[in-house]
């Protein structure tokens, strides 16, 4: 029996998995990646298990004029219509969000800062959210911030603006924060963030201080989040 396949869709013109690829392919899932942004196409949702939808530069709040961005939001509701699992990681969470009827707007200040995972009681059980590690970080580097859709359920407590993480039904999760970041990835940020940075109001030496303290932790962050969907795929593609 084939393994089960998640569609990775990214949007970063470095693209990368990160610790997200590792914990999913350790469960036993594999990944088609679509560099939806270069204009590969979407796949069919009878070709794949799962969607994770991934981090970008662009914004929700310009989605009107962008054609790829716009598909892939009708792509992520049709999902959601199959209960075909899906993850939004930070523009990927926005553009769930949307998606399903809730809102994406700029922050009062871009956020480049690590903030600590407070799980709300809505989390205990979750099979994506309801087992972190203790002491969490979670890493932000964002100008939106997102509103549930109506009918979600918020799984850890805010820390800024928008919402942290929300679940919607049986098969969708979206969290704002990056745990899929590893120190690789990282690095290309900064090689390119002086603008972002500056707009965060915080110093690359303070910034990557605090990556120093936080950064080690985020292989155990992205295995119980990352991990958890990729077992939520396996799992429903066993009793399909």
């Amino acid at each position: 029996m084939a393994p089960p396949v998640v569609a990775c869709l990214h949007h970063l013109e470095t693209a990368f998995t990160g610790h997200a690829g590792r914990a999913i392919r350790a469960a036993g899932v594999e990944l088609d990646e679509r560099h939806v942004i270069d204009g590969d196409p979407l796949p069919g949702l009878d070709e794949v298990d799962g969607v994770l939808t991934l981090g970008g530069d662009q914004s929700v709040r310009d989605i009107a004029a962008l054609p790829a961005l716009d598909a892939e939001a009708a792509f992520l509701r049709a999902a959601i219509d199959r209960d075909v699992p899906v993850f939004g990681v930070c523009l990927g969470a926005q553009l769930l969000a949307h998606a399903l009827g809730g809102s994406v707007r700029r922050l009062p200040q871009r956020m480049v800062t690590w903030a600590p995972i407070e799980p709300l009681a809505a989390a205990s059980g979750d099979p994506v959210v309801g087992a972190l590690p203790d002491g969490a970080m979670a890493l932000h580097w964002n100008e939106d911030g997102f509103e549930p859709p109506p009918g979600a359920v918020e799984l850890l407590a805010r820390v800024s603006a928008g919402a942290e993480a929300f679940r919607f039904g049986d098969t969708a999760w979206g969290v704002q924060f990056h745990p899929e970041v590893d120190t690789e990835a990282l690095e290309g940020w900064y090689e390119v963030g002086e603008r972002e940075l500056s707009e965060a109001a915080v110093a690359e030496t303070d910034a990557r201080a605090l990556d120093g303290v936080y950064l080690p932790g985020q292989a155990a962050l992205a295995e119980a989040l990352f991990g958890g969907f990729a077992r939520v795929v396996a799992a429903r593609t066993v009793h399909a």
